[in-house]
């Protein structure tokens, strides 16, 4: 439904109020507020109006008013329209977004990374933060490296394209012939650099009828290492941050919704249909309570975006909370957040 200017102008500081506040609010509240130059009775008038569109409603016999889910969105989708400029790049996301989560502060591991940025998010939000690792589905293989930590000791590491680093030590039976290292080290990287990970592949490679009994053998007791790599290529990570502050938050009060909460968290299938969503969208993605196909999810607003390179998403970032939550708050932090992780990635592919 089309809203005049003053109705949108009067839907987006009930919305506004009602965040802050979480009470109804009236229309003495909204006389003399800026772009608003009306009385009380147009203000009520205006609030029929929208209530009768289903963009307000009024809680039991109170005279104040508050946003419904339809009136959520409208407010949404103004402050990511071209006519607001509330979310740019340096007011709102700078703020909105700790200092600390930087290119420099996260130079580290892919999966340090991606906590780290969990953790700042629900920081900087009091909101439930969830990251979608890159799935490995279809990665390549960048490096292998084996180092000799001591005598009977094997440290193997795995590069893959996504960014991941997989790591591990190998006790051998006996002295390790460091000959053998130097050997497999090359051998591997030639069969496996820039292939897609496939348990074929590495079943090929390890059991070369080429190679001779002693090299076979040293490979197969790399077996383990090649056992894990494949476990991290079929499995998606997801990491979780903040459950304890959002459990804690006043707009949490519902006992159903922190029951519902806490079952969601358990079925992590339903996250991250939601969050898989966002990897196609090529900009932040936000579900209000209702439109969410899981019911579990109507008590809660999500906001998702995907990060990763130009011409392909890796993982999104998103926030989850009550639908009264801060949008412009939760909007600007997974906007850099997203931009962020997508730099550390780039710079991993690079």
């Amino acid at each position: 439904m089309v809203l005049t200017e003053r109705q949108r102008t009067i839907l987006n500081a009930v919305t506004e109020r009602y965040i802050n506040s979480g009470t109804p609010v009236s229309s003495k509240e909204l006389v003399g507020i800026t772009g608003l130059r009306v009385s009380s009775s147009t203000v009520r008038n205006e609030f029929a109006r929208l209530e009768d569109k289903g963009y307000l409603t009024h809680p039991h016999t109170s005279a104040g008013r508050v946003p419904t889910d339809q009136g959520y969105r409208e407010f949404v989708d103004y402050l990511m329209s071209g006519d607001s400029s509330r979310l740019s790049i340096g007011q709102g996301v700078r703020r909105c977004t700790p200092s600390t989560l930087s290119p420099e502060s996260l130079a580290g591991e892919i999966d340090t990374a991606l906590q780290q940025a969990t953790d700042a998010m629900s920081r900087a939000t009091n909101l439930l933060a969830l990251v979608l690792a890159p799935r490995m589905s279809g990665a390549r293989l960048c490096h292998v490296e084996l180092l000799t930590l001591h005598p009977d000791q094997l440290m193997y590491v795995f590069i893959v394209s996504t960014g991941a680093v997989i790591k591990g030590v190998i006790d051998w039976p006996r002295a390790i012939d460091t000959g053998l290292v130097e050997w497999a080290r090359t051998y591997l990287n030639e069969m496996l650099d820039n292939h897609a990970l496939t348990v074929r592949l590495i079943r090929r490679t390890l059991d070369n009828p080429e190679l001779s009994p002693r090299e076979t053998g040293f490979l197969r007791a790399l077996a383990p290492a090649f056992d894990k790599l494949l476990d991290e290529h079929a499995q998606e990570d997801l990491f979780i941050g903040g459950a304890s502050r959002l459990l804690a938050a006043p707009q949490m009060e519902d006992v159903t919704s922190l029951r519902d909460l806490l079952s969601l968290l358990e079925e992590r299938y339903l996250l991250l249909r939601v969050l898989r969503a966002a990897l196609s969208a090529g900009t932040v993605v936000v579900r209000i309570g209702s439109e969410h196909e899981a019911v579990a999810l109507h008590p809660f607003s999500v906001v998702a975006a995907g990060y990763g390179l130009p011409q392909r998403s890796l993982g999104t970032v998103s926030l989850v909370g009550p639908i009264r939550m801060d949008y412009e708050a939760a909007i600007s932090t997974v906007r850099e957040t997203a931009q962020l992780l997508s730099e550390i990635v780039g710079e991993r592919y690079e």
